[in-house]
């Protein structure tokens, strides 16, 4: 580990802001120079790597080249930027952009970092995330509003089926009046009777002739009384 003793002075110094070309330079020749082993080559890999994160820093920082003569400070800068609808309260710390000990993203391979446009790059970044929560915080809103609005329409009855259930409680209740009203009293049909009466009466001697009121004898039989009264054997006796 004593190979990687030439590289402290690049974990002392705060990050540079020389082109990309010159610190990449420095490094091949330091790199030449020590000759690290791999494990320091890995443990120097890794140390640049955790360069590019950046922790939060306060919205009131200043600025490192004021934007304007109004807008020294971040919290000023992000006031700027933000659309005059916006309302909410703005948070207290900002998230800067990620930025790497030799940096590519921000300017070109022979131009130095340009300090002021990380800076503006992290005011846009956190513009975008606030009015983007903003969208979504009313886009939640109109859901929930059209939610309760369909639930209220479909708590109510519907015209057409309030006028369909008045019909069919109208037309039940006629039926069950009309039903009341011509409700026929059980009664036999005249065939019935006549078949009934013709079964119930003797019947008549169909050819005989009328007999006198005074006679010998009289035939009950006709009548339904197994009887004959004969005067004529009396008589005789």
């Amino acid at each position: 580990m004593w190979c990687t003793r030439w590289y402290l002075p690049l974990i002392l110094l705060p990050l540079p802001t020389a082109p990309p070309i010159f610190l990449l330079l420095f490094l091949f020749t330091l790199t030449m120079h020590a000759k690290p082993c791999f494990y320091c080559i890995i443990l120097l890999s890794t140390l640049f790597v955790s360069t590019c994160y950046w922790s939060p820093i306060p919205l009131d920082a200043p600025l490192s080249v004021p934007w304007a003569e109004n807008i020294t400070t971040f919290r000023e800068g992000l006031t700027s930027t933000l659309s005059p609808s916006y309302s909410k309260p703005l948070p207290s710390m900002i998230q800067p952009a990620d930025r790497c000990w030799c940096d590519l993203s921000t300017a070109g391979f022979f131009e130095p970092f340009n300090t002021s446009l990380w800076e503006r790059i992290s005011v846009e970044k956190l513009k975008d995330t606030l009015e983007r929560q903003v969208r979504i915080e009313e886009k939640i809103k109109q859901l929930e509003f059209q939610v309760s609005e369909n639930d209220t329409q479909s708590a109510q009855p519907s015209p057409t089926a309030y006028a369909n259930a008045k019909s069919i409680a109208q037309g039940f209740w006629s039926l069950l009046r009309s039903k009341g009203q011509t409700d026929p009293q059980p009664a036999s049909p005249p065939a019935e009777l006549g078949t009934t009466r013709n079964i119930s009466d003797p019947m008549p001697a169909i050819g005989t002739p009328p007999l006198p009121l005074l006679r010998r004898e009289y035939d009950l039989r006709r009548f339904g009384v197994g009887l004959v009264i004969d005067f004529g054997s009396s008589a005789n006796a």
